[in-house]
């Protein structure tokens, strides 16, 4: 499996560009794209790279990648980042390494997000816990409202995010609607943000045994 997340990262990179604004995204996928880009830095690339958390961007820094702040650019030119799990519609569910908030923000500021996974992490219908940011403050209270959507959340024991808050893995038994349920998650009290990434992604680049796929918006 790992062979086949490098094999996707790396297809990815071959898209970066001299002086490109470049979204570093979170994960075990995306590392293998920022380790390359950091080769491709020391063989003379120029590109300036936005983490999308503090795990990011010390890798990033290491392999030699200059890491900037997103509020210095008003836009990114592409970000490559990887996924829970990807619909046929391309829609996604992130936030298992809990970096889903400044993920969100960095892809909604890029002109091309493109996310990189293996085969297994495409599905036909979502079913991995959806991760929820909320504030510490009275977050048992954000638990039950959340949980009035049809929502079991769990709290992620040990772990408190780059941003200084809790994350709740909500089970579900099917998510339907998923556009009117990321707004509807989002307008509760005390929740930052969710791992429902809808219309934001501009391709897949899946790493298959076979070689690699690429799923583009229809």
């Amino acid at each position: 499996m790992e062979e086949l997340k490098r094999k996707a990262a790396y297809k990815a990179v071959k898209e970066i560009r001299d002086g490109m604004i470049v979204g570093l995204g979170t994960g075990s996928t995306t590392k293998y794209a920022i380790l390359k880009l950091g080769e491709m830095v020391k063989n003379g690339l120029d590109v300036v790279g936005i983490a999308t958390s503090l795990e990011s961007e010390r890798i990033a820094r290491e392999a030699g990648i200059k890491v900037a702040d997103i509020n210095d650019y008003e836009s990114i030119d592409v970000t490559i980042d990887g996924a829970d799990q990807v619909d046929n519609n391309l829609n996604l569910i992130k936030g298992g390494g809990g970096a889903l908030l400044r993920e969100k923000i960095v892809a909604s500021c890029s002109k091309r997000e493109i996310i990189v996974v293996d085969e297994s992490k495409i599905v036909s219908s979502f079913s991995f816990p959806l991760p929820v940011e909320v504030v510490k403050f009275g977050w048992k209270r954000t638990a039950e409202k959340l949980a009035k959507l049809n929502l079991k959340p769990h709290i992620r024991h040990g772990f408190v995010t780059d941003n200084g808050n809790y994350i709740l893995d909500c089970e579900y038994d099917k998510l339907e609607n998923v556009e009117e349920m990321e707004a509807e998650i989002n307008n509760l009290p005390g929740v930052v943000e969710n791992g429902l990434f809808i219309g934001l992604t501009s391709e897949v680049i899946v790493g298959k045994k076979d070689g690699i796929e690429i799923m583009r918006k229809k």
